[in-house]
């Protein structure tokens, strides 16, 4: 009979999820008393306490309520204005017990600066319980298995949160997180989803050069004569428009020709200094085998273009780390810099909850990160749910996506993570096929 391997290691599944078997014959492995299954489309798992095939009823309910749904976000977010996680509905004293210290629900204390970018997309809304009660929170119920303590831990102010469900019980409405936890609405605030999203040239939206509009609004300009002037009107912030290539200087600036043209049927005009641009890559990076996927990472620029070998998929604006362009010698984790070079895809998780810290007992972090490409851990790809200044240095050397790019890109690159697994690994494991490459410049 074949036998697993030990260490070779090819992704994972979440809490809840569910996967079929190729066998039902067990497999023989190292590191693995009870055996292993055989799953689809490959790979096997230890069976051990942490699988069943006979699950509880009200814990497979609570699994279904509180697993991710497909799209740009797999959850609904929060931010945390400081507030405990219960493991099941709290009486109305047992609230005022362990909330009394945390101030009046609906208030929230000013942010350090360093956070202050976390809570950009926060609206202060009441989130509006749609979803009854769920069955297995009846009678005390929880949606944890065997909690020891009604309060699991606190979600420091500024950290976030992740939620499927809202509903009302003892006079307030609650949240069902993705952790099996409860959350009072009152002591969060939640996010306006961004709606941004960059180009995609293999659909035929745009075709290289093309220039983006960073930080601000940016005005359009006609030729007039020998000179140039202002139509009065403006590109908005974070669109883009094809270009010609072809460029002139007039009253004592350069500008771009776009592919733009106003009524007159006259081609419009941007300075050179208000775009962003982005051009075709005509030779492959080193590195970068031909067809292979792989992204081009301008930090200066804050762009981000996909390509299939020389041929650009996707362009759109990205938020690099806070501190620029990394500075040789220096520890780019401490100063929140994207480091440059050229890496693989390490590792793709649908969603990771993100911190500095490790542990139960951490004072921050961001919840669920959606569609998260790990290329020179910890640095990664991903969406950020918290704000949508994209094309500007933000983060904390991640390369921050909108929501909508960002799952563009996980279902594009390589390597591909099977539907029923929430994450694969690009490091060593052929079995999962090929992987793309990350290249980070200036």
């Amino acid at each position: 009979k074949p036998q697993v391997k030990e260490g070779d290691f090819l992704g994972y599944v979440r809490v809840g999820s569910t996967l079929p078997l190729r066998s039902e014959e067990m497999v023989r492995g190292s590191g693995c008393a009870g055996g292993f299954y055989q799953v689809e489309p490959r790979g096997y798992v230890c069976r051990d306490i942490t699988v069943t095939e006979v699950p509880r009823e009200p814990w497979m309910k609570a699994a279904e309520m509180t697993r991710g749904g497909p799209g740009p976000l797999p959850y609904r977010y929060a931010f945390s204005n400081g507030t405990p996680m219960y493991n099941r509905v709290p009486s109305r004293s047992e609230q005022a017990r362990f909330e009394r210290f945390l101030g009046k629900p609906g208030e929230h204390a000013k942010l350090p600066k360093t956070l202050r970018s976390h809570e950009e997309l926060a609206v202060n809304e009441a989130i509006v319980a749609r979803d009854p009660l769920p069955s297995f929170l009846l009678g005390k119920g929880s949606a944890r298995e065997a909690p020891f303590d009604l309060v699991e831990q606190t979600i420091p102010l500024g950290s976030m949160l992740a939620f499927t469900r809202a509903f009302e019980a003892e006079g307030r409405t609650w949240l069902l997180s993705s952790d099996h936890t409860l959350v009072p609405a009152d002591r969060v605030r939640p996010f306006r989803p961004s709606q941004f999203r960059g180009v995609d040239l293999k659909k035929g939206e745009a075709k290289l050069p093309i220039a983006f509009m960073r930080v601000k609004e940016r005005p359009k300009h006609a030729k007039d004569g020998e000179d140039v002037k202002p139509t009065g009107e403006a590109w908005a912030v974070r669109t883009h428009v094809e270009l010609t290539g072809e460029s002139e200087r007039l009253g004592g600036r350069q500008y771009l020709r776009t592919r733009e043209q106003g009524e007159d049927g006259a081609p419009r005009l941007l300075a050179e200094e208000d775009a962003t641009v982005i051009e075709a890559e005509t030779a492959l990076p080193h590195g970068v085998k031909e067809g292979q996927k792989w992204f081009l990472i301008r930090i200066t620029k804050g762009t981000l273009v996909a390509y299939e070998g020389l041929e650009p998929v996707y362009a759109t604006l990205v938020s690099p780390g806070v501190g620029g362009v990394p500075v040789k010698g220096r520890d780019p984790v401490k100063d929140s810099t994207t480091p440059l070079g050229t890496y693989t895809i390490t590792f793709k998780d649908r969603a990771a909850t993100m911190s500095p810290e490790k542990g139960k007992n951490r004072s921050f972090w961001i919840a669920d990160v959606p569609h998260t490409q790990y290329f020179n851990p910890p640095f990664a790809l991903h969406a950020a749910y918290w704000h949508e200044r994209f094309g500007e240095l933000v983060s904390a050397g991640c390369v921050n996506l909108s929501p909508i790019d960002a799952e563009r890109l996980f279902d594009w690159s390589d390597p591909q993570v099977p539907a029923e697994w929430q994450g694969a690994t690009g490091a060593g494991a052929k079995e999962n096929g090929p992987v793309s490459v990350v290249v980070v410049r200036r």
